[in-house]
């Protein structure tokens, strides 16, 4: 396969970066979208084969980001070649990492060289005689290859015997060769910093193995005896000591092997042995394997089910450690969000006993406890005989009847877990929405009343005929459209979330005013959902959109707020490599990714600033740029709406009182925080014409372009939809106030929105602003002298 034009001058200048110092080229950074796959193939054997030592040019540094973040392929030259680097590399003891030869050999196409066991087997050499063990399944890998592979070697690599559990996949991998031992190589969490992150396909390839799918079985077998056996005195009790990090690792890929499977036999299983690693035989408060309970949670990271959730949810509620729960709240809220990737398993709950209308109840003495889940939430409240209703149990009950309160309390906080799980999952799956058969829905959401509660707030798509969809909601045993028309669809016909990017502008407000006349709240924001579309500067910009750029965030909220909707990025700060960072999310289906640049503006007001938004699309295994215009409708409409929800809530625009304590940025305040509305502004303007004419000061209030105008009796208050700010009629004075309104907090809101609730509590205060006392809002009102 031969290289294209720009490929060959990349590698002629990286090749011989003497020759090509003055080349304009290297000081350029990679275009990577010019380069093929196997085009960055022959560019890393480049520079495996540059010596050591010549500058870091702008060229060099980019083409290690690059293959730090893209997978190359590798025709069986390239990988002839770059076997041949990595050995003279390690002959001479300069970064000849065993894992460049098990990632090429992973990624080449066609079978392997015919020079590909001398080339291993010389690198192999090099390497044990310089001591470097590093990777020890990756230097096992080339000696099998090789046909070196012993049991003396396996111990010298590892340094010592392996323990048992890790011996007994050693035996078995032994046996499979390298089509096991390449994938656990790359696997492997000691492979370096310059490859790309592993696929998910090499865990494919060890779940295609018969024997080492027997293997998983047999692994977790033995971990769970073991820990029964602590657990029953037959083993000695030493906290952390249950299992060497080596069998963790083996039950870590054991155990995300028949994960991606979804073998349902599993929470069976993996139940005893979770609970019994979590908590001592004694009353200590360690646990006999930390490491091996983290391992679980970042396995059911990367494979989640609602099963092991629910067994880690449960397990973090006995431990007993004071530092344990709050590393697996962490965890437990990143499985939440990895379960929107995995559809298929997303809407099996567990039956906790809530009947078809949401409700479940528990008898204790002269009281019952009645849990009720709705689309929103599961509250619990308790009825006495005589017909009064109490938020907790009376004196008596909780005496006399300890283990039935404990239980329902338990059971209301499980409830309210798998709610909030199930809920989001849903939300972040509306982005890719996975259509599903009617009866599977019926059987797995449909089938417990709990996941029965949420589903009846949304509306969902039913296939009525080929290509063409009926918006619904669930009621009763059937589904019912937004005119109130009884649809029956098959049980074989395809039902799915709906999206308001699908549907025309009638149809959307006819589904809004349906929820704000019945008074329903919605899991999440679907009826009021925001729609991105593509505009014209980013058609004609290809690969980047600044639609977000420039705003100025207080950086620690945006921080957290971007690591809770599933994004990963490092911490900005005033320290080396600090000032610059890329926000990037995976999206539902796992083909495209987003890409958010930050950079950290001043360590005074601790804030960053936003910078453009890129996309890349996953190809043979790993992402590359792609045009704004390629990317999905709908997965382009949800990447843009979580980066204006990180601006909306974290724009330091939002403080009312940023002029007043901060000396910076002042310009910006006042031209984002009075400025045009964006998408998640113009949803809110969109509810509040709805939710006007019934309060109490319709009256007084009017929606104007981007304002809710109020009318006091002292004067007129233009409230901005976007930031909450407001300015004063006639000469748009500003005032600053941070009210609590209590008449606010008993509006209906159809969905979740601190924005719109402070808006609404400003406007309730100012509609009577004769009755305002406090002085420093009064001094603004009425300035001295005025």
């Amino acid at each position: 396969m031969e290289l294209s034009a720009y490929a060959a001058d990349l590698v002629r200048v990286v090749s011989d970066p003497v020759a090509a110092q003055d080349d304009p080229l290297s000081q350029q950074p990679v275009i990577e979208a010019r380069l093929s796959d196997h085009d960055l193939g022959a560019l890393a054997v480049a520079a495996l084969r540059r010596l050591p030592g010549f500058g870091y040019s702008t060229l060099m540094y980019s083409l290690d980001v690059v293959l730090r973040t893209r997978q190359p392929r590798f025709t069986p030259q390239t990988c002839a070649d770059l076997l041949d680097a990595v050995a003279g590399r390690a002959a001479r003891d300069v970064g000849g990492h065993p894992s460049f030869a098990v990632n090429a050999l992973l990624h080449c196409d066609g079978p392997w060289p015919p020079s590909t066991a001398k080339s291993v087997g010389s690198l192999l050499r090099s390497l044990l005689r310089h001591g470097r063990f590093g990777a020890p399944y990756a230097l096992v890998a080339l000696a099998a290859i090789s046909g070196g592979l012993t049991g003396v070697l396996v111990r010298q690599v590892f340094k010592s015997t392996l323990p048992p559990i890790a011996q007994e996949e050693m035996s078995v991998l032994t046996k499979i060769g390298p089509p096991a031992l390449l994938p656990i190589a790359e696997l492997g969490g000691d492979r370096g910093y310059d490859l790309p992150p592993p696929s998910s396909d090499q865990w494919r390839r060890l779940a295609e193995s018969d024997e080492y799918r027997a293997l998983c079985w047999d692994a977790l077998r033995t971990a769970a005896d073991r820990a029964a056996r602590i657990h029953s005195g037959e083993l000695p009790f030493a906290a952390d000591k249950a299992f060497d990090h080596l069998e963790v690792a083996t039950l870590g890929r054991a155990l995300r092997v028949l994960l991606l499977l979804d073998e349902r036999e599993l929470p069976d299983l993996l139940r005893p042995l979770v609970f019994q690693v979590s908590v001592a035989p004694t009353a200590a408060k360690t646990l006999p394997s930390q490491a091996l309970l983290y391992e679980v949670a970042r396995a059911a990271i990367d494979f989640p089910t609602p099963e092991v959730l629910t067994i880690l949810r449960e397990a973090r509620s006995r431990v007993r450690h004071k530092g344990v729960p709050k590393q697996l709240d962490r965890k437990l809220k990143l499985i939440e969000l990895a379960l929107a990737d995995r559809p298929e398993v997303a809407t099996r709950l567990p039956d906790l006993g809530f009947d078809r209308e949401g409700r479940l109840e528990i008898a204790a003495g002269s009281q019952t406890a009645v849990l009720v889940a709705t689309a929103g939430d599961v509250t619990v409240s308790w009825h006495a005989d005589n017909g009064k209703i109490s938020a907790t149990p009376s004196a008596a009950v909780k005496r006399d009847h300890k283990e039935v309160v404990a239980a329902a309390r338990d059971l209301h906080k499980r409830a309210k877990a798998h709610h909030r799980s199930l809920t989001r999952a849903l939300e972040s799956s509306i982005a890719a929405p996975a259509e599903q058969t009617v009866e599977r829905w019926r059987a797995e959401l449909g089938g417990t009343g709990l996941g029965l509660a949420v589903a009846r707030g949304l509306i969902w798509e039913v296939e009525v005929a080929s290509g063409e969809w009926r918006s619904v909601v669930p009621e009763e045993d059937a589904f019912v459209d937004v005119d109130g028309v009884v649809v029956k669809p098959d049980a074989t016909a395809a039902i799915r979330l709906w999206h308001p990017i699908r549907s025309s502008a009638d149809e959307i407000r006819a589904w809004r005013d349906l929820f704000l006349a019945r008074g329903l709240r919605q899991p999440f924001k679907q009826a009021f959902r925001e729609i991105y579309l593509i505009t014209p500067a980013e058609e004609q910009s290809g690969e980047e959109s600044l639609r977000f750029a420039a705003h100025i965030v207080r950086y620690k909220q945006f921080y957290a707020l971007v690591k809770g909707r599933g994004w990963s990025t490092p911490l900005l700060g005033p320290w080396d490599a600090g000032d610059f960072a890329e926000a990037v999310r995976v999206l539902p289906g796992g083909h495209w990714r987003v890409v958010l640049d930050q950079e950290y503006a001043d360590a005074e007001d601790e804030c960053a600033v936003t910078g453009r938004i890129r996309f890349h699309r996953r190809e043979d295994g790993s992402f590359r740029p792609a045009r704004v215009t390629e990317v999905p409708p709908l997965l382009f409409s949800e990447a843009m709406r979580d980066v204006d929800l990180f601006v909306g809530v974290t724009s330091v625009a939002g403080d009312p009182e940023w002029t007043q304590r901060r000396e910076q940025h002042h310009a910006y305040w006042w031209q984002c925080g009075f400025g045009d509305l964006t998408e998640t502004a113009r949803s809110r303007r969109d509810a509040l014409e709805g939710l006007l004419p019934r309060l109490v000061i319709a009256d007084r209030c009017e929606l104007r372009d981007r304002w809710l105008i109020v009318r006091g009796a002292r004067r007129t208050y233009k409230i901005h939809l976007g930031s909450g700010n407001i300015l004063m009629e006639p000469d748009d004075a500003y005032l600053c106030i941070v009210p609590a309104h209590k008449k606010a907090d008993q509006v209906f809101l159809p969905f979740s929105d601190d924005r719109l609730s402070l808006i609404l509590s400003k406007a309730f205060l100012l509609a009577e602003d004769g009755k305002i006392t406090d002085e420093s809002i009064l001094r603004q009102i009425h300035p001295v002298g005025s």
